[in-house]
């Protein structure tokens, strides 16, 4: 196996013309949009993985002050957190493949002089984490904290199986704040292509949610995520969902969608409908809408939020991993 670094976007994605789906937070449109939003080209580091001549992967990485950090996860204008899974990827990690494209890339990384890599937000189900935490590779140095957890949903084959398989208290809530939205004139609608006036009902239910979001919303991230509907993409959609009360958008959902999952990237509401529970109904509804599609995962992402086991979710944990070499 050996390493090769790319010199652009372009070029990687050449060889990944008969590649299967990578990972939203992995995949090249993700990754190119933030570069060009928040980081400088000359910090980026692409890394071709090869087997003999056959590409096999790839591994997208930034120069952060003393130390390399997986592309994506630095904090960007006023420390802000945009990408929640940092990985590499392979197009098939069995078979001890991504022990050998570790060690390659750290070969790599001390013959460049870099001897310092923080891999944020690793899931504990991904091969990285492992060949980290069973110490598989010799010279090296890891220390593993946990960082944050990132609830999802392995999603049934009906609406009812959901509902049964909550706690019955979070069942019997959900059902009663469903009727309660029953009393008013409403409905939720999702798009496959959001139009320019629904990013801005979305932007501004963002904002409204708290004085975080409001923060975290300035006009240059709202270029990103404009942005991120707007690159071309291959086996995802960007997606937008509404709550609507009376005629007003009251809570909005921005997801990721593939022909298996939906991950919930972010979300508004309107603190003056909070009555209505408006956020966790229209994530509700969009579970539904998921479970009817025959996906099986809708995904929150990261953050502990409480509505998010409301709604059933199991967690995986994720790691920091600082890698030294002795």
């Amino acid at each position: 196996m050996k390493i090769k670094r790319i010199a652009s976007f372009e070029d990687l994605e050449i060889n990944l013309h008969t590649f299967v789906m990578q990972p939203i937070f992995q995949s090249t449109w993700y990754l190119k949009t933030f570069a060009k939003h928040f980081s400088q080209m000359d910090k980026v580091i692409l890394l071709g993985i090869f087997k003999g001549d056959k590409f096999v992967g790839y591994g997208a990485f930034e120069e952060e002050r003393d130390k390399i950090v997986f592309l994506g996860m630095k904090p960007v204008l006023t420390q802000e957190e945009v990408t929640d899974f940092g990985d590499i990827f392979l197009k098939d990690s069995s078979g001890g493949i991504a022990l050998e494209a570790w060690e390659e890339i750290l070969r790599w990384s001390d013959d460049n002089n870099k001897s310092l890599l923080q891999l944020d937000y690793v899931r504990e189900d991904s091969e990285t984490y492992k060949i980290f935490k069973e110490n598989k590779i010799n010279g090296t140095y890891a220390v593993i904290t946990p960082q944050e957890v990132s609830p999802y949903l392995k999603l049934p084959g009906s609406w009812d199986k959901y509902l049964e398989n909550l706690e019955r208290k979070e069942r019997k809530e959900l059902k009663r704040k469903m009727r309660r939205l029953d009393t008013v004139r409403s409905y939720h609608v999702c798009s496959d292509e959001t139009l320019a006036q629904d990013f801005e009902e979305f932007i501004r239910l963002h904002r409204l949610s708290d004085p975080q979001k409001k923060k975290f919303m300035s006009g240059r991230m709202k270029s990103f995520f404009w942005d991120l509907f707007m690159v071309k993409k291959n086996f995802w959609d960007v997606n937008l969902c509404f709550l609507e009360i009376d005629g007003s958008y009251i809570a909005s959902i921005m997801s990721f969608d593939s022909e298996d999952q939906t991950l919930a990237y972010n979300s508004g509401y309107d603190p003056a409908y909070d009555f209505y529970s408006g956020g966790l109904l229209l994530h509700a509804f969009k579970i539904r809408e998921s479970i009817e599609k025959k996906k099986s995962v809708y995904d929150f992402l990261r953050g502990g939020q409480r509505y998010k086991y409301d709604l059933g979710s199991a967690a995986h944990q994720l790691y920091k991993i600082v890698i030294s070499r002795r």
